[in-house]
């Protein structure tokens, strides 16, 4: 687990401080949980893993296509997803759960400390109304240069993997 959370926290900081993560954390993080997997459970585990990998990619694609994550955050899921045969019963399924609480968390206190927070919230409001209301769909606009208003789910992610290593949920 100590390899893990060692890349996790290359690719927090990476992420934190330049809004991309390398791929070669990813690698190094997959590489580690398919060795762990392997020497585990054999090849039926790496069977596995990739088959988790894949819905997860499927799951989380759509999100980055839409642009409500990045690249990097489905592909960290995705790095996650290698250990799945190492964690308890639903222990992916939980600390996936525990990522997106501790984002949404982390969303509110941001809408309550900046306005231009509030402001993006209202704008989406605003489109989804008229969106219901007219049946039209206009390009949805936001203003890319506004970083504050942005959370980076390899924080919460990383605060989960914590909080799992240290045997506060399963």
């Amino acid at each position: 687990m100590g390899i893990l959370i060692g890349v996790f926290s290359a690719a927090v900081f990476m992420d934190w401080r330049f809004y991309r993560i390398p791929n070669v954390c990813i690698a190094a993080g997959m590489a580690h949980g398919m060795i762990l997997t392997y020497m585990s459970f054999s090849w039926t585990g790496v069977v596995r893993v990739l088959g988790v990998m894949a819905v997860l990619f499927m799951v989380f694609y759509p999100f980055y296509l839409l642009g409500a994550l990045g690249a990097g955050d489905v592909k960290l899921f995705m790095m996650m997803g290698c250990f799945h045969p190492l964690m308890e019963k639903d222990g992916l399924l939980h600390y996936m759960l525990v990522t997106m609480a501790l984002a949404a968390i982390r969303s509110v206190m941001k809408m309550a400390v900046y306005p231009e927070c509030r402001e993006r919230l209202f704008y989406l409001a605003r489109y989804v109304r008229k969106a219901v209301l007219t049946g039209t769909v206009d390009s949805y606009e936001i203003d890319k240069t506004q970083t504050r208003c942005v959370v980076r789910l390899s924080i919460p992610a990383f605060l989960s993997l914590l909080l799992m290593s240290a045997g506060v949920y399963v």
